[in-house]
């Protein structure tokens, strides 16, 4: 009885003993530094993960480039499945890109800015090269939104988030390592994660920061002044040769050579080192941050009987602390740092926060926003000068652009062979957005041209165009689908034109257009008869032109559509040599059926009415009517329609941006006037052309490649020409202002 009772009472004391153990134990504060790696540093989401899931709290994170950025909005407050979403569903191209995002210029803006492959700014005619590729405006712009407030309302300073944090980055000016500890953590991300010679330095008063992983590659000892009692370090560094070919990769791996001697010594200072197997992986893989969250979670996964092992029966203590709402301030005044050419009548418009009204972030956020927008600027930002009471000044500190530009462009078609384009000139004229340009053109056409543009006019969307031009073009003539002859034509003029952009997607001007053109090298043909006899004549007279594009790609769009409508009205009362009226009207729908299909439907029509002048005739064939011969069709009218189907067949380099896609189109024209086709001819074989053919499209380094070969009129009646084939090639951006 008494060895039951002993037994008995036993078991009952064993686990109480442990309990009281366990109860008894001190608390533990547990660190966690997280590594750099750009795209690698996206398994710290994965670690993270797993410690929330298995109780093991933070009481400080010190974070290197995209450690520190995860790192940083988790000591914010955000939880790890914001976290996730935040870094899956970002488009790094777009946060990573060097300009205003697509989308957000007007439609002549991108247009322009899209005509030329190469781009290089100049200040005073010296090139200027920027401090780093790629700007982070965009990424700046996202930690803003998930952060203006948090940094606000805990006083700028990091000790004061729901968790203690320090972010690392390297002083250019200086050379030395800097811990960043106050002032807004947008910034001290941004500063940590601005790879050197990728992208461009974080400037915060006399420093001039970049990525801490250039001297401190995983972060350990910033963590020691909050004196934590034990330390995890998470190191996402490949072991295997770098297989990326990006600048973003070779950079990276650049740095975790570099800063070897100081890994060491950091990884010493850590109790436990998690390091996912980031070895499948590139320092840009982006795209994959699925893969690279699983695999921080499989390393923290199996980190925990080492942690648990570690930690004994002690209890990790959650010091995550709350964050009081702090009062809004009143806008005191508003001043701009960093203006030297542009006006700031220019920016004040733009701006919703104005003194007196209370400090709202998303409001500030949309107006600096909209500065960047306007593409005169290389970095915007805003800092906080608070004054007595709860007013504040706000100060939006710029980065002017190099305005002046050098614009090239290159493109190959077996129609015109080689074309070059140059472009120079002067932006943001008197601080005003304007900029004045000169155009030479080498090839088919040659051109030269100077004027004036904007898309600005007293800070309302106005766009105008005042520009001469002189040129020289050689085109074919056809009869019956069989060349005939060769001819020249020569103009010289001007245009100018006013009008109001509609949104970010329409635009539509009204001006007056003059020149003069010069016919050379006429064939003897009956076609020719109508021409001068001095072979020269004046187009004179206003013009009016319509454009909507909603395409998501100028070039090698996946969905959008366009529309445009274009008329000149040619008259003697402006002393013109002939009295006509010529308009077009097209448009173009390219909508996804899937992934993988896309289909393109397309029409057009031309109509002129009087005496038309032979350079404003429509020209149609080959790039513009595969199947054809080049300018096959020389006609004052024409209507056509488009159809075509896309295939995807894959992603070259793997990469979205060099999609190849086989593509099948049919084609059906007719160049007699609509209104006269049922009375000049019933026989619709007569009067329509049509052509079927595949293709393959992809991009280049220079622009979009194309080849169409099509079969055109094949069981056409005599005395046409009948069924031919015909093949059209090209590569690079169309950049010519005639053609």
């Amino acid at each position: 009885m008494n060895v039951t009772r002993m037994a008995f009472l036993f078991l009952i004391a064993v686990p109480l003993s442990a309990q009281n153990v366990l109860v008894d134990s001190p608390p533990v504060r547990v660190g966690l530094a997280l590594s750099g790696g750009a795209a690698l540093g996206m398994a710290h989401v994965g670690v993270l993960k797993v410690f929330e899931r298995e109780g093991i709290p933070v009481c400080c994170i010190s974070g290197n480039s995209m450690g520190s950025l995860v790192g940083g909005i988790y000591a914010a407050g955000y939880s790890v499945a914001e976290i996730e979403s935040i870094v899956a569903s970002a488009d790094w191209g777009k946060l990573f890109s060097s300009g205003v995002p697509f989308g957000a210029r007007y439609l002549p803006e991108r247009q322009q800015a899209q005509r030329y492959v190469f781009q290089l700014r100049h200040r005073r005619f010296f090139p200027s090269l920027p401090s780093g590729l790629i700007p982070l405006q965009n990424a700046e712009f996202l930690f803003m939104e998930l952060l203006a407030e948090i940094e606000y309302n805990t006083w700028y300073n990091f000790d004061s988030l729901p968790i203690p944090y320090r972010a690392v980055a390297v002083d250019l000016v200086t050379g030395r390592l800097e811990v960043l500890r106050q002032g807004r953590l947008a910034q001290a991300i941004r500063a940590s994660i601005a790879i050197p010679g990728v992208f461009a330095p974080e400037l915060l008063g006399e420093m001039e920061l970049v990525d801490g992983g250039v001297q401190q590659y995983l972060p350990v000892e910033p963590l020691l002044e909050h004196e934590p009692d034990f330390i995890i370090a998470v190191l996402t560094m490949k072991h295997n040769p770098e297989t990326g070919i990006s600048l973003i990769d070779i950079t990276s791996r650049t740095m975790d050579i570099i800063g070897v001697e100081d890994l060491a010594r950091q990884k010493a200072l850590a109790d436990v080192l998690i390091e996912p197997n980031v070895d499948p992986f590139t320092h840009s893989d982006f795209a994959r941050a699925a893969e690279l969250i699983a695999a921080g979670e499989a390393a923290a996964e199996a980190a925990l009987p080492e942690i648990r092992f570690k930690l004994a029966q002690a209890k990790p203590v959650a010091e995550k602390r709350p964050v009081r709402t702090r009062p809004l301030s009143m806008v005191r005044s508003v001043r701009f740092d960093g203006l030297h050419v542009t006006r700031q009548s220019m920016l004040r418009p733009l701006m919703q926060t104005r003194p007196g009204r209370y400090l709202l972030f998303d409001r500030l956020r949309e107006d600096l926003v909209r500065i960047f927008h306007t593409g005169l600027f290389e970095d915007v930002n805003y800092r906080l000068d608070f004054g007595r009471g709860d007013s504040v000044d706000i100060v939006v500190e710029v980065k002017e652009r190099a305005y002046g530009f050098y614009y090239l462009g290159i493109r190959y078609d077996n129609i015109d062979n080689v074309g070059l384009g140059l472009e120079a000139g002067q932006g943001n004229l008197w601080g005003s957005g304007a900029s004045v340009r000169a155009v030479l053109q080498l090839g088919n056409p040659t051109e030269y041209r100077f004027g004036l543009t904007g898309t600005r006019l007293f800070m309302l969307p106005f766009g105008y165009r005042l520009d001469g031009f002189w040129g020289s073009i050689d085109r074919a003539y056809y009869e019956h689908g069989e060349w005939r002859a060769e001819y020249n034509t020569v103009y010289r003029g001007g245009v100018a034109e006013a009008g109001y952009i509609v949104g970010r997607n329409a635009f539509f001007d009204i001006g007056v257009k003059a020149y003069q053109v010069g016919y050379r090298r006429v064939p003897q043909l009956p076609a020719f008869e109508n021409l001068p006899e001095s072979r020269q004549e004046w187009i004179v007279g206003p013009s009016f032109r319509f454009e909507f594009d909603s395409f998501d790609d100028l070039f090698i769009p996946t969905d959008g559509l366009s529309y445009g409508i274009e008329a000149l009205y040619s008259t003697r009362t402006l002393s013109a040599d002939r009295d006509f009226l010529k308009v077009g009207v097209s448009s173009e729908r390219v909508a996804p059926v899937s992934s993988r299909l896309l289909t393109r439907l397309g029409w057009g029509l031309g109509l002129t009415l009087g005496d038309s002048a032979w350079a404003e005739y429509f020209h149609s064939g080959a790039d513009n009517l595969p199947g054809f011969a080049k300018e096959e069709f020389t006609s004052p009218h024409k209507a056509f329609a488009r159809l075509g189907l896309d295939f995807k067949l894959v992603n070259l380099f793997h990469q979205d941006a060099y999609p190849l896609y086989l593509q099948l189109f049919s084609n059906l024209a007719t160049f007699r006037r609509l209104d006269l086709l049922l009375v000049e001819s019933t026989d619709l074989l007569e009067v329509f052309h049509w052509s079927v053919g595949l293709g393959v499209l992809t991009n280049t380094p220079i622009g979009p490649f194309q080849m169409l070969v099509g079969v055109a009129d094949f069981a056409k009646p005599e005395p046409d020409a009948g069924a031919r084939f015909n093949a059209f090639v090209s590569v690079g951006r169309e950049f010519r202002y005639t053609r």
